[in-house]
């Protein structure tokens, strides 16, 4: 009993001045924690969660992590948005299903299962191990059944993006404004555009026709349409058809406005792909056949 009014104890010393709920945890997993062994902490995320690739078949370029690159920039973006969600949250409990911050440990959701359904966290220990400045020392992943986590109820939960009120799904037969001038006027929109076509005089028209066969298609393959995160809430990503009309050259991100969709930025199929799967594991063919 005595142990139990301590720990109660310990909780409400903590939670006590909500202004230090408001410090501000920093929302980058390297600088909130001291992380050995990255590349091993993944392999092992791998091995426990659901059969998934999580590297691109024909990744554009290199990457440092040749084996889990999207599950690496997928953990990253999740922590991220977590941290976020728990900074900006004044209610402690509501704080606590997003982001479970005790004084000696921390866990959160990573929105990814094993194989039987149970969710996994990524688990934190007050760093008394290392000469890092860090207060935190990651542990490493596991699932809900863990003995690490058995003290901890509730257990956060998964990652929710909140969907925009005009509609949680996409709406093919609304318009697509497409601001042309702003992607073709933008450096880097202007790069991701096959090279081919860059210079062609009558690009904007050919891109803002693109963007319509797009939607066209939408209304008769259901699916074909994806959506992703974007600070905490959900955009849309279009397939856009400008060398071939089976294969994408690129992804338009739509805005959900009042009855139609606003186009400001184009993203390459691999930088699509990332943002999708924060969301949910893609299943549009355009994307899934990018990865192995």
């Amino acid at each position: 009993m005595k142990e139990m009014e301590a720990k109660t104890e310990n909780r409400y010393e903590y939670r006590k001045p909500q202004e230090k709920r408001k410090q501000m945890i920093a929302p980058d997993l390297f600088e909130f924690a001291y992380v050995p062994d990255w590349y091993g902490h993944l392999a092992e995320l791998e091995r426990l969660a659901l059969p998934e690739s999580w590297k691109f078949r024909k990744p554009s370029r290199e990457t440092k992590n040749a084996d889990t690159p999207i599950l690496e920039r997928y953990i990253h973006t999740i922590f991220r948005k977590q941290v976020i969600d728990f900074n900006s949250e004044s209610d402690p409990r509501k704080a606590d299903s997003i982001f479970h911050l005790e004084n000696e440990c921390v866990c959160f959701h990573t929105g990814l299962y094993t194989p039987q359904y149970k969710g996994i966290y990524g688990y934190f220990e007050r760093n008394n191990f290392s000469d890092s400045l860090r207060d935190w020392y990651f542990r490493g992943f596991c699932d809900e059944l863990s003995p690490k986590l058995r003290y901890i109820e509730p257990l956060p939960q998964k990652p929710v993006y909140h969907m925009a009120q005009s509609g949680i799904n996409f709406n093919p037969e609304w318009p697509i404004r497409v601001n042309v001038n702003h992607i073709l006027g933008d450096e880097e929109n202007l790069e991701r555009i096959p090279a081919k076509i860059r210079k062609v005089k009558n690009l904007p028209l050919l891109f803002e026709t693109a963007v319509e066969l797009g939607r066209r298609k939408s209304v008769i393959e259901p699916g074909l349409v994806v959506p992703q995160g974007y600070q905490g809430r959900v955009q849309y990503l279009l397939p856009v058809y400008l060398t071939n009309m089976q294969k994408p050259d690129l992804a338009m991100t739509l805005t959900v406005m009042d009855g139609y969709y606003l186009g400001n930025t184009c993203l390459t199929l691999e930088m699509a792909y990332l943002n999708a799967r924060v969301v949910a594991r893609p299943m549009a063919p355009w994307l899934t056949e990018l990865v192995k």
